[in-house]
């Protein structure tokens, strides 16, 4: 089981990943609230992997990932946090963190990922502590087989004694280096191959016995098809221009680890973290060497893929014009788009990230108890109009949407959504009435008889209103017909052109003339009128009228 010390200041964020992590069986949590407590847990627990958030009061996850670096220890460290700029990666992996991990979007896959480098990361160490522990058990035997040779030369008697401990010897000694999961290979101090493991035959379909014996770079075929130094001739020469082959180059006293890409291991191209050290005999003086290879091509395109992904991820939230917006269970923003924040009149989202959304952006913060009870009740909504307001305290409506996320286990972990300032709508939607109620009046008053209709999506005309010249002209109120269908209203039109000359008008927008129309309606058997027929709105018509004179 891997023991994990979970360093963050978000108390609920560490009993989810503590829930999650330990859920696997995998895994044995032990979870801090700041750095001065984590150190005090790694004192008195065993830990194997480190995780901590990056921002947190008092001391940051970088100043812990610094402080752990200088005891020193090698342990692995990820950092884990929500902030994601450039500046912040490149310290952490200066700084000698192991990854580095972004908080937000899924959860589920979130907290999967976070599994995965711990998993990562402890493999790493324990290999290379495997890989440390064979190298001093290497350069013991080797020692032991310097020693054994001297009492040889001294005592010929215990020649075949010391010849079988010398076997054995050796064979510990190649069952040591074939049971290290890396390709590992060693030459001697003339770069003749000496041993060559079971791991590294695997990598390059080269067996120990074609490879075994044999010197000028003959090692180096495998990897780039040709003989030329690599990793492991740095360490017995002094050769220069290491960096034109390699990358992310560390020194560690004797030892030499760097990165590389291997253009013709198998006919494919291959991306190889390597380690090599040298090898010395019972005078201190170096023999030969011994060099590690890993497959990290995998790890690496993986890398760029979450990269890519946190990239665009990043680059939806900062270019969204709607402002986009995430809170925890307890209300308190953890998320949100630049747009979000130019909404309510802040300069960036620093300024309101961890604030209380009812009371810094709602104008009446009981609202959102209501929102959020209906959202638990009947789900996601969409299009609400909201009052809040901004910086400044004035107060504005927005178009809210908006729906409940939830974590890895499937518990609600907050809310998210998107705001949309509507104030302008609005604005031009009261100017629209008020437009809209000075025509009635207009028409309401004018001297010449006028009938309004709405046509329906189901092509049902109604009849809407008339104006006072309208009622006068035709001798009655007609209010108790208004909500009626043409036809219902005025059933003496029905065999006339009138009502689908009044539907083309309401759906074309063109303007008819009828001059001299004669027809029965009401009471007004055989009365001849001139018609003008207007659209008034989307659907909507009016028709003016008025008696043809003799």
């Amino acid at each position: 089981m891997i023991s994990v010390l979970y360093v963050d200041d978000e108390p609920d964020l560490l009993d989810i990943a503590k829930l999650f992590l330990e859920k696997t069986e995998e895994f044995k949590v032990f979870i801090a609230n700041s750095v001065d407590e984590g150190f005090e847990i790694l004192h008195e627990t065993p830990i194997d992997v480190i995780v901590s958030d990056y921002q947190m009061p008092y001391k940051s996850g970088i100043q812990f990932l610094k402080e752990f670096r200088s005891i020193p220890d090698n342990r692995p460290f990820i950092l884990f946090t929500g902030r994601g700029r450039e500046e912040i990666v490149i310290e952490a992996i200066n700084s000698g963190a192991d990854f580095y991990l972004q908080k937000g979007g899924d959860i589920r896959a979130q907290f999967a990922e976070l599994a995965l480098k711990i998993r990562q990361g402890a493999a790493r160490y324990q290999a290379e502590l495997l890989l440390n522990k064979n190298h001093e058990e290497l350069q013991a035997a080797y020692e032991e087989l310097a020693s054994s040779e001297e009492e040889l030369k001294a005592n010929f008697k215990e020649l075949s004694e010391n010849r079988h401990a010398l076997a054995i010897s050796e064979k510990r000694l190649s069952d040591i280096i074939n049971f290290l999961p890396d390709a590992t290979f060693a030459i001697d101090s003339k770069g003749v191959i000496i041993t060559w493991n079971k791991a590294i035959e695997e990598m390059t379909g080269c067996p120990a016995s074609d490879m075994v014996g044999k010197g000028n770079y003959e090692y180096a075929i495998p990897f780039y098809g040709k003989r030329i130094p690599i990793l492991i001739d740095y360490i017995l020469s002094d050769l220069p221009n290491i960096e034109d082959r390699y990358n992310s180059i560390i020194r560690d006293g004797n030892k030499l680890s760097a990165e590389t890409s291997y253009p013709k291991l198998k006919g494919r191209p291959m991306i190889a973290w390597g380690i090599a050290t040298p090898l010395y005999n019972e005078y201190g003086k170096v023999n030969g060497a011994i060099e590690s290879i890993r497959d990290i091509t995998l790890q690496k395109e993986n890398e760029v893929k979450l990269k890519r992904s946190e990239e665009v991820y990043r680059s939806v939230i900062e270019n969204i014009q709607d402002g986009y917006f995430r809170s925890d269970t307890k209300g308190n923003l953890i998320l949100a788009s630049p747009s979000f924040a130019r909404l309510f009149g802040y300069d960036s989202t620093d300024e309101i990230m961890h604030h209380s959304i009812a009371d810094t952006f709602y104008y009446e913060p009981k609202d959102r108890d209501e929102i959020l009870k209906k959202m638990h009740e009947s789900g996601p909504f969409a299009n609400l109009e909201v009052k809040v307001r901004k910086k400044d305290g004035t107060s504005f409506f927005v178009e809210g949407s908006s729906q409940l996320y939830y974590d890895s286990e499937g518990n609600i972990a907050g809310t998210e959504g998107i705001f949309r300032d509507v104030t302008n709508r609005k604005k031009i939607e009261a100017e629209l009435t008020e437009k809209e109620e000075h025509l009635k009046t207009i028409i309401q008053n004018v001297p010449v008889s006028v009938h309004r209709y709405t046509l329906l999506d189901d092509n049902r005309l109604i009849f809407s209103g008339s104006n006072k010249a309208a009622d006068n002209f035709i001798g009655t109120d007609i209010s108790q017909l208004i909500g009626k269908t043409i036809e219902e209203a005025f059933p003496k039109l029905i065999k006339t052109e009138i009502p689908d000359l009044y539907r083309k008008v309401a759906k074309t927008g063109e303007k008819v003339t009828k001059e001299k129309i004669c027809f029965n309606m009401m009471d007004l058997d055989g009365c001849c009128i001139d018609m003008t027929i207007i659209n008034i709105g989307p659907g909507k018509i009016a028709v003016f009228w008025e008696k043809v004179k003799e």
